[in-house]
């Protein structure tokens, strides 16, 4: 189909769409690099950058009838957006549309946008801690309780990888909906606090919502700000950190009690067996997510569609991993109790973007779809690591991957567009591309390979990419040079966690700032509509 031929929507007919509270299922996604959507997209947008777009698009919209919308910056024939629908027509998707002028003709007709990246999340979380009422720590409060000798248990609510990264001396670590879990002790001391905290706010506010919504723990609160402000506030942080004593485990009968109380004050619906689960699997006219909220993942489920996010990481990563508005999701869970899974369900259910359902009953073990295949078709052959003498290699990863490790030599190009590699195509060269785990790799020399038939030019990519490279032993490169950064690192979104030196203080400060005023923000759009349960 030429780009004269596709199918447009306008800015008001879209908006009139994400205004249907309970409309059909929709999924609009900015195909602009993450760099360009951070810098402002609509409410309900969910970022799909075309650079990774062709692996990730089955995983992000399953199903191939799905209503989606697709824009850049103004629906130039030769944007991104363009290009986009070509890929998808080429994957099946049969209901794709582009918004007519793309963000340019949204914003200009006045109707809503934000910036930053993952805001829905982190406007809902500070929603939730206006309606239920949860309490905080400052920083500098918590540094005196702490001097002072008080009974205090702080507990960091992030993945351990972010933990480890920098953390509060003397925390605890137990992320997402693991913390609910523990056993909580009647403290002996009625001066005792538990302080949840994380980087900034988020999960420190949904982690100590849930305990004190569970009555797991009445006297929590979450440290506000984080490890953030007590960095500001001239706190030591810590790097590399273990954590301190781990909390003890609940029992499996204490954690059914929780969950089937949970379920039943807030009537969360329960998937009741496999069968039902099929008959939504067949449904051709509504989308399924099916997700594993354990941390650690099940073998039963490897190589199907079930995705293992462990749950808490499920609602802050929601924006990334499900795009279709109104879709549905089962959440499987450990059957002894499913507590993971009725917590996860409260608050997406309460985000009020998709229908949530928590299994009940032995988790399936056959008859779930399969996962999404990865292999790119028609690809060159892959290249072993040792036969890269003489050859040009090229990243294809994210820029972070790069960052943190590249192949010595590599150029670094992210992949919206392979005009930056004309210079490089000379007869008789050998181009190789990695990307962490050789995926990308796979389908950029697939590209390659059909944009310059006949120029003499042999491609290829390195079998298991970046990975397979640094495990067999070879060394990385962290060294920058700019002749070799083909494209700027418009996938960056800007994290705070990737400053450091003597910006790091400016961009806390102006990232807390700009997260305090958020929700107001988000929430004057009518397209956005958070379903909170009444407080217990």
């Amino acid at each position: 189909m030429s780009a004269h031929d596709r199918p447009t929507l306008d800015a008001a007919a879209l908006h009139a769409l994400l205004l249907a509270a309970d409309g059909p299922e929709l999924a609009l996604l900015d195909v602009r690099e993450t760099r360009h959507y951070v810098a402002r997209h609509p409410n309900l947008a969910r970022n799909a950058p075309l650079s990774g777009l062709e692996p990730q698009v089955a995983t992000l919209v399953p199903r191939r009838s799905t209503a989606i919308v697709l824009y850049d910056d103004r629906a130039a024939p030769d944007g991104p957006a363009h290009e986009a629908a070509a890929v998808l027509e080429r994957l099946g998707y049969i209901d794709v549309r582009l918004l007519a002028g793309g963000i340019e003709v949204w914003a200009a007709q006045g109707l809503p946008v934000i910036d930053g990246y993952g805001t829905l999340v982190k406007a809902f979380g500070d929603r939730a801690r206006l309606h239920f009422g949860t309490p905080s720590v400052g920083v500098e409060a918590l540094r005196e309780r702490l001097r002072d000798g008080r009974p205090t248990t702080l507990v960091d609510a992030r993945p351990r990888a972010e933990f480890e990264f920098l953390s509060l001396p003397g925390a605890r670590n137990h992320p997402g909906t693991e913390l609910a879990l523990r056993r909580f002790e009647a403290p002996a001391d009625a001066d005792h606090l538990w302080a949840i905290n994380c980087f900034s706010r988020t999960r420190g506010i949904v982690g100590a919502t849930t305990l004190r919504l569970l009555d797991r723990a009445r006297d929590a609160v979450f440290v506000e700000d984080g490890v953030m402000d007590w960095g500001l506030q001239g706190g030591p942080v810590v790097q590399n950190a273990a954590p301190a004593d781990l909390l003890p485990a609940e029992s499996p009968e204490r954690l059914r009690e929780l969950a089937d109380g949970l379920i039943a004050r807030h009537r969360l619906s329960l998937a009741d067996a496999a069968q039902q689960l099929a008959r939504w699997q067949a449904d051709p006219r509504r989308s399924l997510y099916l997700f594993d909220v354990r941390p650690q993942p099940d073998p039963a489920f490897a190589g199907t569609a079930v995705q293992q996010v462990p749950g808490g990481q499920l609602l802050m990563h929601f924006e990334n991993l499900v795009a279709t508005r109104g879709a549905r999701i089962v959440l499987f869970d450990d059957p002894a109790h499913r507590l993971r899974a009725a917590i996860t369900s409260f608050w997406l259910t309460q985000l009020g973007q998709v229908e949530v359902h928590v299994f009940d009953g032995p988790l399936p073990s056959q008859g779930l779809p399969p996962a999404p295949s990865t292999a790119i078709a028609d690809a060159p052959p892959a290249i072993e690591a040792e036969a890269l003498e003489g050859a040009t290699v090229v990243d294809v990863g994210p820029s972070l991957e790069y960052e943190r490790g590249h192949l010595p030599g590599a150029l670094y190009l992210l992949p919206a567009s392979l005009a930056p590699l004309s210079p490089w195509i000379v007869p008789g060269r050998t181009l190789v591309f990695t990307s962490p785990d050789g995926i990308a790799a796979s389908r950029v020399a697939r590209d390659a390979q059909r944009r310059w038939p006949g120029a003499g030019v042999r491609f290829g990519w390195i079998a298991g990419g970046t990975q397979a490279w640094k495990a067999s032993g070879r060394a990385l490169s962290t060294t920058l040079e700019a002749a070799r950064l083909l494209t700027p690192f418009d996938d960056d979104w800007g994290s705070v966690m990737r400053v450091f030196g003597p910006r790091r203080d400016p961009a806390w400060a102006d990232y807390l700032a700009w997260e305090r005023a958020l929700s107001a923000r988000v929430v004057a759009d009518p397209t956005v509509r958070f379903r909170f349960f009444a407080p217990d």
